[in-house]
């Protein structure tokens, strides 16, 4: 028996040590990380760029029957505000194919620089005013705007104020189909682009645009006929992100039993979702409700009295709205009015035209409203309490105007004057920089 166990002994015992070799060592002690350190650092943010999208374009001549043919008619005029800061690219007082503003300064904002261009047309098919805000050049932006049914036309300005090559492309929904574009745009370039070769005779579709990785300068001008008479021009900025929860501001109804006020309404997502549109005035509320299946673009007739309104668009899914307006007196003319951005501080250009600054107050608190309006005689200065839901419409004299209040607030400009009528939306103008906190290990 003891031969026995010394034999197994000379067996397992060279395995065993072989075994313990194997064996990670788990009684060593766990490892301790440092807790990450916070480093801010302070870092200059890239010279603030907008851009004006440039003068009415002429798709087929003033005849409308030239093939291939495309003019810049005219000027646009530029109307600057220039807060504390080095210009480094002036955009000039007016444009024809588009101007580029750069300055560099902290903090930036509307503050730093903002600019409207304004421009009135007078041809034998399009007549009215063309006015819009002047961006950040932006890497992708959605239009819901599109229409090219008959009497209706819808072009693409499009801008590379880069010194390099960008690819663009461009996708077009019309409902039961997609159609995509890409486009190469050389350094400086730039092209208009006709959508009705696209969208064919497509009374409402939305475009969505994205580019390689420069930013890049986009808007689409829309001109209405009826027959040989002009009804009007509008010239739109792209629309931000989809939200379930936006406010479209400055909607003066004006022109009932001529046209009807449309709201147009775009669900991007693979979900359906109903939308609720809530109209209102000082003098009442209406709810308008519609369901939309995933991807649908439609439009709702708003059936309003004469009077100033904002809209709540609330939906289950993110959504675009934006609505078309239309006025007959100083002239026939019409305007989109897309989804206003809030602020608690906004600067603005005023331009030369009888303007109205309409100011909003969307939340369920009351805010404290300072406006001042400068001018040739000096600053102007005005204050007021704005009730929850409400909204306030101005009429503004000037060369500029400060709104800076309590809580956040939307904005937007109406010009009706002799040329026609526009509602104007500003966006606010950053780059990335300023504090930046960093986690070093």
């Amino acid at each position: 028996m003891k031969l026995v166990s010394k034999i197994l002994l000379v067996i397992l015992l060279p395995g065993l040590f072989v075994a313990r070799l194997a064996l990670p060592d788990t009684s060593t002690e766990p490892v301790n990380f440092p807790e990450p350190e916070q480093v801010a650092v302070s870092v200059d943010p890239l010279p603030l760029s907008i851009y004006c999208p440039g003068a009415f374009a002429e798709v087929g001549g003033e005849s409308g029957v030239e093939i291939g043919a495309i003019d810049r008619i005219g000027t646009a005029s530029i109307w600057l505000q220039q807060g504390v800061g080095q210009l480094l690219t002036d955009p000039g007082l007016a444009t024809n194919t588009g101007s580029l503003a750069v300055i560099s300064g902290s903090p930036q904002s509307t503050g730093l620089l903002s600019a409207i261009q304004t421009q009135g047309v007078s041809r034998d098919r399009a007549d009215g005013l063309l006015a819009s805000y002047c961006p950040q050049p932006s890497y992708s932006g959605w239009f819901v705007n599109g229409s090219t049914a008959v009497g209706q036309e819808s072009v693409l300005l499009i801008s590379n104020p880069n010194d390099l090559e960008v690819q663009l492309t461009l996708v077009i929904d019309l409902g039961d189909k997609e159609i995509s574009q890409q486009l190469t745009l050389a350094a400086e370039e730039i092209r208009v682009v006709p959508l009705a070769t696209l969208a064919l005779l497509n009374p409402a579709f939305t475009v969505r645009y994205q580019t390689s990785g420069q930013p890049i300068s986009i808007a689409m001008q829309q001109r209405s006929t009826f027959g040989l008479n002009s009804r009007g021009l509008s010239l739109l900025t792209p629309m931000a992100e989809p939200a379930t929860d936006s406010l479209i501001s400055g909607l003066s109804i004006k022109a009932v039993g001529f046209e009807p006020t449309v709201a147009r309404i775009y669900n991007p997502s693979q979900l359906p979702t109903e939308v609720v549109i809530t109209a209102i005035s000082s003098q009442f509320t209406k709810v308008f409700r519609q369901n939309l299946d995933a991807g649908e673009l439609s439009e709702i007739e708003l059936d309003l009295e004469n009077g100033d309104y904002f809209l709540l668009v609330q939906a289950g899914q993110p959504v675009l709205a934006a609505v078309k307006n239309s006025v007959l007196l100083p002239a026939i003319d019409f305007s989109w009015l897309n989804q206003s951005e809030l602020f608690t501080d906004l600067s603005l250009p005023v331009p030369d035209y009888s303007t109205t600054l309409f100011i909003t107050n969307p939340g369920a608190n009351a805010i404290s409203i300072n406006l001042r309006v400068t001018g040739s005689q000096g600053p102007q200065y005005q204050s007021l309490e704005l009730p929850a839901l409400s909204q306030v419409g101005i009429p503004v004299a000037g060369d500029s105007l400060r709104i800076t209040a309590s809580g956040e607030f939307g904005a937007a400009l109406e010009l009706l004057d002799v040329p026609g009528y526009a509602v104007i939306s500003a966006s606010e103008n950053v780059n990335f920089g300023d504090e930046l906190s960093v986690s070093v290990r």
